[in-house]
């Protein structure tokens, strides 16, 4: 082997060692380590400069520019989108993408949407101007399907990758994490029946996502069902006014029509706030008169009166399992044709608001 050559591998052996940016021994030094001629070492250094591994800065020293067998690596952004950055399985989720996002090296881009289209599509457009190499994002959907259509559908015919959490939009045909809402509205009246209530109303928003909705109430329609209790529809309330007291008035009509009712499964802890008030006003005790039971197991669950059994699911597993499947799609790993839906599985937290009638043990 030429010296030089031997000398280039022995600096190389070295270089493996350090950080990019870091100088280099001087070269008096280095002679005198790798024992060699300065003409010999002048020649392997000035390869590995043309080859891109050192840089030379004149009348400061000879620096490293990448590890060895490395190119300077190319940065890759994701753009993050979500409705409301406060909210604890929102932080839940970003936490865990951006641990996976770190891992690898990726540069996260958090934008919050505040649930409006225009805004999110504002961030969209900024985004792909970065560029991003990809997307996660909970989406904002608009009761108008044109519109999804129109700015969910330029993404995936843009080939960008694309996966959302929590929510899917009709016809867009992209990954979509979420926890597994039919068995999570399945575990709320199921936990409710066993403690002894069999007159259980559902209670939704307009505002909600309808896919989300159904889904829940579907999973409390199959509690009933298999229980052998009626499907009594006067107690399906999927669609009060989110604006006002729209949520309190329902349940407070519900109340005084003299409909029997003994228990309400809320479709998220919010909800269960109003629904709490509509209870106490009507002066009848959640729990022992009504139980109730919501969703998400937010932190306000420990603070209603009295506390507030709820379905909870990990946000950090639904930012895991996104951050993934955007790695996968984003670096060709996504096997064609693979089922696109990913579910997160729900439990029921129980506490003292559905505890029954008599306030005892289930049945």
């Amino acid at each position: 082997m030429l010296r030089y050559k031997e000398i280039k591998r022995m600096l190389m052996d070295m270089v493996v060692k350090m950080y990019p940016g870091e100088k280099l021994p001087s070269r008096h030094e280095l002679c005198k380590r790798l024992d060699t001629s300065r003409v010999t070492l002048d020649k392997a250094i000035a390869e590995m400069e043309k080859e891109g591994i050192l840089y030379a800065q004149k009348g400061s020293g000879t620096y490293i520019n990448a590890l060895m067998g490395e190119t300077v690596p190319v940065t890759e952004n994701w753009g993050l989108i979500l409705p409301n950055l406060m909210t604890t399985v929102f932080v839940e989720i970003t936490r865990a993408i951006e641990n996976f996002a770190q891992s690898k090296g990726v540069n996260l881009i958090l934008c919050n949407s505040d649930d409006d289209i225009d805004k999110q599509e504002n961030y969209i457009r900024r985004l792909l101007a970065s560029p991003v190499s990809g997307f996660i994002m909970i989406p904002v959907v608009s009761e108008d399907a044109e519109v999804n259509y129109q700015v969910y559908g330029r993404l995936v015919q843009a080939k960008i990758p694309l996966v959302f959490c929590s929510r899917a939009i009709p016809y867009i045909n992209v990954p979509v994490v979420s926890v597994n809402n039919y068995y999570g509205g399945y575990l709320a009246a199921k936990g409710l029946i066993r403690r002894g209530y069999r007159h259980i109303a559902f209670v939704a928003t307009a505002h909600h996502n309808r896919a989300v909705c159904d889904d829940r109430c579907q999973g409390y329609v199959s509690a009933l069902m298999e229980a052998g209790l009626p499907l009594r529809r006067r107690l399906i309330l999927p669609h009060c006014q989110e604006s006002g007291d729209g949520v309190y008035q329902a349940v407070k009509a519900l109340i005084a029509s003299g409909e029997a009712l003994d228990a309400i499964f809320g479709i998220n802890d919010l909800v269960c706030q109003d629904i709490y008030r509509a209870i106490q006003d009507s002066g009848l005790r959640v729990s022992q008169d009504i139980g109730v039971v919501g969703f998400d197991n937010t932190a306000s669950c420990g603070t209603m009166r009295p506390p507030l059994t709820s379905v909870t699911y990990e946000g950090t597993q639904i930012g895991a399992i996104a951050a993934k499947v955007l790695w996968e799609l984003s670096h060709q790993a996504q096997q064609e044709g693979a089922y696109l839906n990913y579910f997160c599985h729900p439990e029921l937290v129980e506490r003292g608001s559905c505890a029954g009638k008599s306030g005892g043990s289930p049945e």
